[in-house]
């Protein structure tokens, strides 16, 4: 069965895509949170909390923003691995990472 995430971006541009069984295979839930952790440290991201607290959500939304549109259209894999990670951390057959709403 095939899951979808769907991207949106800052200036209202959608793009909506498949993810197979062989991109989400590479991930675990526990393995995709921490492949998502480690990629937001690597990227050197700071999370937008006050309280210094770094959720899940903040660090997908954070690391799809740093990401170009033209990583999105055509999808290079490093966008198609955050998205089956992203989609493997949340636990859901389908995500909707909506960057002008600023939430999942």
């Amino acid at each position: 069965m095939d899951h979808q995430v769907s991207v949106v971006l800052k200036n209202g541009e959608r793009y909506d895509f498949a993810l197979g069984a062989e991109g989400l295979a590479a991930f675990d839930a526990a393995g995709a949170r921490n492949w998502i952790h480690q990629a937001f440290l690597d990227a050197g991201l700071e999370t937008p909390n006050p309280m210094g607290k770094l959720l899940l959500v903040d660090q997908i939304l954070l690391l799809a923003l740093n990401f170009k549109s033209a990583d999105y259209k055509p999808l290079t894999p490093a966008a198609r691995r955050f998205l089956c990670a992203a989609l493997k951390a949340m636990d859901r057959p389908t995500l909707t990472i909506d960057l002008a709403a600023y939430r999942l």
